[in-house]
């Protein structure tokens, strides 16, 4: 028994060792957090609920409602940055302060931004179809779920690479999450489920096409080509979702 304890702490040490090589310095998470946080300070300071924002505010500010949308394509990531008051907020940034150092990890600080915007971005156009319909969605959570996302692409497709009891412990806390954060939204009426499906999807797949850097052999021969692929995919299917919006009600 302390054999197995002793060669499952070697094994996490080594990999831990390899991460804190391949990406040294964290600081993505840092600042999409400052960034969400900033937003929301500048909304305060002109006027904006801390608690309870006006639907109007929201979309003033740039939130994802369809009508507005498919003239103002911009509002598909500005509406990632905004919040419906502090406790939307906070819940959203605990989240992806306790998620997203490790993907930032996994994958590097450029890769990892690419995967949060683009996932935020999927989020958004899934919305499109379901809650930003009829009304305006905002929030980092399509993002956040992407990043959820690909932590379970790392423990599903890349296990060979990674500590057999780091797999478990990944599976055993962001499958459950995952459960609780749908479960929740399909028996809320203000929850965007559209956009958590949308974003952790899309971070599923943007981490299974990309390099992850703690393989450094892989990612040095292949970063770059598997990059342009993940945004030629998302480019392919973000066109395709886009041309077949539905109609804004008139």
């Amino acid at each position: 028994m302390a054999d197995n304890v002793d060669k499952y702490a070697q094994e996490h040490d080594s990999f831990a060792e390899k991460l804190a090589q391949a990406t040294p310095r964290i600081w993505v998470t840092p600042l999409l957090v400052a960034l969400n946080v900033l937003v929301w300070l500048a909304g305060l300071a002109l006027g904006m609920d801390p608690i309870s924002p006006k639907v109007r505010d929201l979309a003033t500010w740039g939130g994802n409602f369809l009508p507005l949308t498919v003239q103002q394509p911009w509002r598909l990531m500005s509406a990632t940055f905004l919040h419906g008051g502090i406790v939307h907020l906070g819940m959203n940034m605990w989240a992806l302060w306790s998620t997203g150092a490790l993907v930032e990890r996994f994958y590097g600080n450029k890769q990892y931004l690419l995967l949060y915007l683009l996932s935020g971005l999927f989020g958004s156009l899934a919305s499109l179809f379901f809650s930003a319909r009829t009304g305006v969605s905002v929030g980092a959570s399509g993002a956040i779920f992407g990043v959820v996302g690909a932590i379970l692409a790392a423990a599903y497709t890349k296990h060979g690479k990674m500590p057999g009891s780091m797999v478990k412990a990944l599976k055993a806390s962001m499958l459950p999450f995952v459960a609780f954060s749908l479960f929740m939204g399909f028996t809320s009426g203000h929850i965007d489920n559209a956009a958590h499906i949308g974003g952790g999807v899309a971070g599923f797949v943007l981490a299974m096409i990309m390099a992850e850097k703690f393989d450094w052999d892989e990612y040095r021969r292949q970063a770059i080509p598997r990059v342009l692929a993940a945004l030629a995919v998302s480019a392919l299917i973000g066109y395709f979702i886009w041309m077949y919006l539905p109609k804004p009600a008139m």
